[in-house]
């Protein structure tokens, strides 16, 4: 099943998430952090739908018998993992977007600097010169 039939699936069938703070949305995964101190986090509630789906697995060697709850547990476990997810990769984007806008302020100042530098080694003349050409 894919991401787009997973919440289709959940918005029809009203699929809930056990969380430290009671039954939550699909819609409501999304503003839930990714680890807290309360609990109240995405970890947990994945735990707890993952804990959920192995208690509704009975274990056969012989044959396996797949009910509608058996699936219903499924997915809402595949949600959660697929929040998860998407949440860490936008973390980790933002992370790199906030160390490249670092780096490249670093660079600039350098630049500024290694021009200065350059300016500093003109001689008096040269200068007067180029304010001259400015001015004009």
């Amino acid at each position: 099943m894919d991401n787009i039939n997973l919440f289709e699936y959940a918005a029809r069938n009203k699929v809930r998430f056990a969380s430290a703070r009671g039954e939550i949305s699909a819609e409501q995964l999304w503003d839930v952090p990714l680890k807290s101190k309360d609990d109240f986090d995405l970890n947990d509630i994945a735990r707890r739908a993952n804990r959920a789906l192995k208690d509704a697995t009975e274990e056969s060697f012989v044959a396996v018998t797949r009910t509608t709850e058996h699936a219903r547990l499924e997915i809402r476990f595949a949600i959660a993992k697929y929040v998860i997810a998407t949440k860490e990769a936008e973390e980790a984007a933002a992370k790199k977007r906030a160390d490249n806008r670092a780096e490249k302020e670093q660079l600039l100042a350098l630049l500024a600097e290694k021009q200065l530098g350059k300016m500093s080694k003109l001689s008096e003349k040269d200068i007067q010169k180029r304010i001259v050409d400015l001015e004009a």
